[in-house]
């Protein structure tokens, strides 16, 4: 299975594969997060970041991978960095790095500050938007100009955290992470991806309003019905879906 016949699954993974940049592609690790919420009184064991490097580790062996690109939101607070999240974010880096070339770090609304721990490392970049070729990544929490004008034909955003609400026939509910992708109004082909992290609560784009979706591309530059989801998830794999507005219809 494969997203516009370019972009590749890694197994049950939220995470694409862009064979002809060797890149891989994930968004929103919000790390930092159990460390926020053990400081605010919630007690919260500490295993997002060791989940991450373990689902890496198994991408690194299936594929050929030269570089990693990040859509943003790599650390959770918003107005500072802490020690705790500094360390984290570090030890993802140089986890990373230990196997691949390169990584591009697209600065998302929570990376304030990110940038005092990424220039230690000479082979991660930290840009609000890049371009490979003919697509474009951002993180999606503004409207970037990129989308309408550059020469470009495919986005790759995150921000949103798309997921799917599921009920069966007795009323049980089931959320997963999914992967949304169609076209802007201006054709531009768009991909969102679900969050990295397993933590980060993600909008039920089957079942809320389009006023009620976070980032103003998919409020103002696309007709969000009309696109279409692939659930993912760890255990139970992958899953496609007809159009939103199908789904919502059924609910």
């Amino acid at each position: 299975m494969k997203i516009f016949e370019r972009f590749e699954f890694v197994g049950n993974h939220p995470a694409l594969y862009d064979p002809e940049q060797k890149m891989l592609i994930i968004s929103d690790l919000h790390l930092g997060l159990e460390s926020l919420m053990a400081d605010s009184g919630m007690f919260m064991p500490r295993f997002q970041l060791s989940e991450m490097k373990d689902d890496l580790s198994d991408m690194l062996e299936k594929k050929d991978i030269e570089r990693v690109m990040v859509c943003g939101d790599i650390k959770h607070e918003f107005s500072e960095t802490s020690h705790g999240e500094r360390k984290e974010v570090e030890e993802f880096l140089e986890f990373l790095l230990d196997s691949v070339e390169n990584i591009s770090l697209v600065k998302g609304n929570h990376d304030n500050y990110l940038i005092y721990t990424v220039r230690r490392y000479p082979n991660v970049s930290l840009e609000e938007e890049f371009v490979f070729e003919n697509t474009a990544f951002i993180h999606g929490h503004d409207k970037r100009e990129i989308i309408g004008g550059l020469d470009v034909k495919y986005v790759v955003m995150g921000h949103e955290h798309p997921a799917l609400t599921l009920t069966d026939e007795i009323g049980v509910k089931e959320k997963i992470r999914c992967f949304l992708y169609g076209e802007t109004r201006g054709g531009t082909k768009l991909i969102v991806m679900p969050a990295f992290s397993s933590l980060a609560t993600g909008s039920n784009v089957n079942m809320i309003g389009d006023n009620q979706i976070l980032s103003p591309v998919l409020r103002e530059m696309v007709d969000l019905g009309e696109m279409e989801a692939i659930g993912v998830d760890r255990e139970a794999g992958l899953f496609k879906f007809p159009k939103l507005k199908e789904m919502k219809e059924a609910v």
